[in-house]
């Protein structure tokens, strides 16, 4: 009897065991899946940054700081939010903030952040609470490995400032349009096309050969070469499109970089009809480009470390050169030649999408950052309007199917709740509640991600059977300027009185 006791006590162990065993095994692999996906955002942001989405990054890092519980990477995720919202998004006193959020909650990133907290209030020209924080840092690491940087800078901060230089007007600006990245070869044609080294022809191959610029199979020996046309330039690369300026290819990361250099006004010319329709209001369309000046001039202004100021596609700016021009658009950019819309003296970041599905969108609660003259507000304008309301409908295999290809691993899916919402009444956080577990998530990174949802502004989503039925409004980010609201007022109302409602508090000056 002792034996079979002591045998059915062994047997209860070792279940116990291989149950422990397994249940940290299960964990280990969520926590793997978790990591790699809060990686995938982090690098996910670093490429929105590339392309001048700054608020969608910033989204992005606040995903990757969320979901991952390793101290490293949720380090990294804040130390990257900083310097965004420093460098590109005019937010210096909310990267202060989250520099002393890591000196306080990561102690092994104090040092980097403590530097980079100094530089910045040194950048602000706050010279005593510069010095006083790198102060402290050489009081810290007296051999930190920035030490020798925060000397300098404190060594400057004693020198007299000198008296700011009177304001000067603005010269008209030429943009760098990127055409095409990581490409081996371009053929730009011309009437004809000419390059100062080469002289002209109707046209050149430039090719990527080893970390070498080659003319077809010649190599040219020089790493950039920038071509002009008496007229337009055709290019192919692979797409075809024809552009005003000139084109300039150099070697990038041992491939093919193709910019487009031209005067801002130039570039408009395209960008307006391209994102607007020609057959709208003729105020809708200054309004257009207005909004579209603005931000181009914001990216420009942001962008001087960068190789490029603005892609070509509607990931940035929708530019599909001189065919897309059209003289009604034409008229809308001439008319309102080099107005700015500004905020406190400052270009502001003219954000804007398709249709705000009636309610414009608080881009505190959409990206976590607010802007005074980006707010949550009525715009029943855009309800008349393409995409002011839709429906999707999905099978529940399609939803897991969907989420588990982006790296949120889901198993027996049976709701979808919402769990915050915005203002204008945008899904922020969804709970995804399953057989293998509940989640929590940013609905844009996550679920309108996977699903492809045209926006968050979902009014409902039910559960029929073995289906998912989203209803909502809008399409885009939902932020800022809604070009099918503005194609609607621009029937009753001036460019200005447009501008003003989306970005309320602004102003719009000549700058050039």
């Amino acid at each position: 009897m002792m034996v079979r006791t002591r045998n059915f006590f062994l047997v209860v162990v070792w279940v116990i065991l291989v149950v422990n065993l397994w249940r940290g095994y299960s964990l280990a692999q969520v926590d793997l899946e978790t990591e790699r996906l809060a990686r995938w955002y982090l690098n996910y942001a670093s490429y929105l940054i590339d392309v001048g989405k700054y608020m969608e990054a910033l989204e992005n890092y606040e995903t990757a700081y969320e979901i991952s519980r390793r101290r490293a990477t949720r380090a990294e995720a804040l130390l990257s939010k900083a310097a965004l919202l420093s460098t590109f998004l005019d937010a210096p006193e909310e990267a202060l903030k989250v520099y002393q959020q890591i000196e306080k909650e990561y102690p092994e990133k104090e040092e980097v952040a403590l530097y980079r907290e100094g530089l910045l209030l040194f950048d602000l020209g706050r010279k005593e609470e510069a010095r006083l924080v790198l102060e402290k840092y050489l009081k810290f690491y007296p051999e930190g490995r920035f030490r020798f940087q925060a000397e300098a800078l404190l060594k400057r901060l004693l020198i007299i400032p000198t008296p700011p230089p009177p304001e000067i007007k603005v010269v008209r600006p030429r943009v760098r349009v990127r055409l095409a990245k990581g490409i081996k070869e371009i053929l730009i044609k011309g009437t004809p096309v000419c390059n100062e080294i080469l002289g002209c022809n109707e046209a050149f191959l430039v090719r990527a050969i080893g970390r070498e610029l080659c003319i077809g199979d010649k190599r040219v020996g020089v790493s950039r070469l920038c071509f002009r046309g008496s007229g337009p330039l055709k290019v192919e690369s692979p797409r075809k499109k024809r552009v005003r300026g000139k084109v300039c290819v150099e070697i990038y990361q041992g491939k093919l970089l193709v910019i487009n250099i031209l005067d801002i006004e130039e570039y408009l010319l395209s960008v307006v009809p391209s994102e607007s329709p020609a057959s709208w209001p003729l105020e809708t369309l200054k309004a257009q480009a207005v909004a579209a000046r603005t931000y181009a001039y914001y990216q420009l202004l942001h962008r001087k470390n960068k190789p490029y100021d603005l892609v070509d596609y509607e990931g940035d700016q929708a530019y599909g050169g001189v065919d897309k021009e059209h003289p009604r658009s034409t008229r809308a950019v001439r008319e309102t030649e080099g107005e700015v819309l500004v905020y406190k003296n400052r270009p502001i970041l003219a954000m804007y999408m398709a249709n705000s599905g009636g309610y414009t969108a608080d881009p505190k609660a959409v990206f976590s950052l607010s802007k005074p003259y980006l707010r949550a507000q009525p715009d029943p304008e855009s309800l008349k309007g393409k995409m002011a309301r839709w429906r999707r409908v999905f099978n529940i295999k399609e939803v897991e199917e969907r989420l588990n290809r982006i790296g949120i691993k889901v198993i027996g899916l049976t709701a979808i709740e919402p769990v915050e919402k915005g203002p204008s009444g945008r899904v922020i956080k969804i709970k995804l509640i399953a057989r293998n577990g509940v989640k929590v998530l940013r609905t844009r990174t996550t679920l309108r991600r996977a699903l492809k949802l045209p926006d968050i502004l979902l009014s409902s989503i039910k559960k029929n059977g073995d289906q998912f039925i989203f209803e909502g409004g809008g399409f885009g980010h939902g932020v800022g300027y809604s070009q099918w609201g503005a194609a609607f007022m621009g029937k009753k109302y001036t460019y200005r009185e447009i501008l003003f409602y989306y970005y309320p508090g602004t102003e719009i000056k000549k700058l050039w």
